[in-house]
């Protein structure tokens, strides 16, 4: 009986994780336009679409040659590498590419 109570609890668990955990995809854009005062940026996405994201307070940018980055730092015609919530349009890093 108490074999059967841990299994179900270990599943009940899992079960909550997943439904708790925030969505995030990985993917590869160009930078289209950065609003520094908004703490908006605007992607084509996919090489078809122009998508608005916000940027997370805590947002970790890294550069093309390993270090650390800025808002600032973003520039028209960037391609980067962005971890974001695509439901809620708000981007958690940016990896830079050139």
């Amino acid at each position: 009986m108490k074999n059967i109570f841990g299994k179900a609890l270990v599943a009940l668990i899992l079960f909550y994780t997943c439904t708790l955990s925030a969505a995030t995809d990985e993917f590869v854009a160009e930078v289209i336009e950065v609003d520094i005062m908004t703490s908006e940026i605007t992607l084509l996405y996919m090489h078809m679409r122009k998508v608005e994201f916000r940027l997370a307070y805590d947002v970790r940018i890294r550069l093309a040659n390993g270090q650390k980055g800025a808002v600032a730092n973003l520039r028209k015609g960037n391609q980067i590498t962005a971890v974001g919530d695509p439901d809620k349009q708000v981007l958690y890093m940016i990896q830079v590419l050139n």
